[in-house]
C-alpha cells in the first residue's frame, strides 16, 4: 500500500504542465524545482538551463491550486501560469480523472508579453508497484490565438521505499509551431518522507533540442 501511495504522490510531479490525476490533500503544500546540468557534450554546462519552479496547495479535498513557472527556447521564453485542478467522477476507483484550468503570462526575448489560458485533462491508474498516467493540456495566447497542445505519457515503478524509477514520453508543439517528442527516464531518491531528489536524461526524439541531464528537488509540507 505504501508503494501505491508513493506512486500516487509522484504522478502529481511527473509533469510541470498540470497537477496530474490525484489531488493534493487539504492543507498540503508541494514545491519542486529543476534545471539542466549538461547538454550534448557531456561535462560542459549548457548555454540554457530550462529552469522550472512548480507548486501545488490542497485548498480543499477536491480543489488543488497550483503555480507553474518555466523557461524555454534556450531561456529566451519565460512562462508563469496559475491554475486550479479538480477531480472528475469517482475518486475511489482504480482509474482517476481530473481537469485543470489556468491563466498566465508569457514573456519572450524582446520583452513582449502575451496572456495565456490553459486547460488540461489527466488520467491515472495505480499499479501494484507503481502507476500509469496520461496528462494532456492545450494552451492558447490572446495575441494571436495560437493553439499549443501537449500530451505526456508516464510510467512509474517503485523499486523500494527509497528508490523509484519513472519514464515519461513528452509530446507537443512549441512556441514556434515546431512539434516535439522527448523521452525522459528518471531515477528518484527519497531523502526523507518529505524530500526527494531526482536525476534524469532528456533525450529528444524529434526537434532541434539537445540531449541533457536534468536534476530536480521535491518537497512536501
Amino acid at each position: 500500500m505504501r508503494h501505491i501511495l508513493t506512486g500516487f504522490f509522484l504522478l502529481g510531479l511527473a509533469t510541470s504542465a498540470d497537477a496530474g490525476a490525484w489531488n493534493r490533500e487539504k492543507g498540503q503544500l508541494f514545491v519542486s524545482s529543476g534545471l539542466n546540468l549538461w547538454a550534448s557534450d557531456w561535462g560542459y554546462v549548457p548555454n540554457y538551463y530550462d529552469t522550472t519552479i512548480y507548486g501545488e496547495y490542497g485548498l480543499t479535498d477536491r480543489v488543488t491550486l497550483g503555480f507553474d513557472y518555466f523557461t524555454a527556447d534556450r531561456d529566451n521564453s519565460h512562462t508563469a501560469v496559475g491554475f486550479a485542478q479538480f477531480p472528475l467522477g469517482d475518486v475511489t476507483g482504480a482509474n482517476r480523472y481530473a481537469a485543470s484550468l489556468g491563466f498566465g503570462l508569457e514573456r519572450d526575448q524582446d520583452d513582449d508579453i502575451d496572456y495565456l489560458m490553459r486547460g488540461g485533462l489527466s488520467w491515472g491508474r495505480g499499479l501494484q508497484s507503481g502507476w500509469l498516467g496520461i496528462d494532456a493540456s492545450a494552451t492558447t495566447r490572446t495575441s494571436d490565438r495560437t493553439y499549443r497542445p501537449k500530451v505526456d505519457f508516464t510510467w512509474g515503478h517503485n523499486l523500494s521505499d527509497a528508490w523509484t524509477t519513472m519514464v515519461q514520453l513528452q509530446t507537443g508543439e512549441g512556441k514556434d509551431g515546431t512539434r516535439f517528442a522527448k523521452l525522459n527516464p528518471t531515477v528518484i531518491y527519497s531523502l526523507t518522507d518529505n524530500a526527494r531528489v531526482n536525476l534524469g536524461l532528456v533525450e529528444p526524439i524529434t526537434g532541434p533540442e539537445e540531449s541533457s541531464l536534468r536534476i530536480g528537488v521535491w518537497f512536501t509540507l
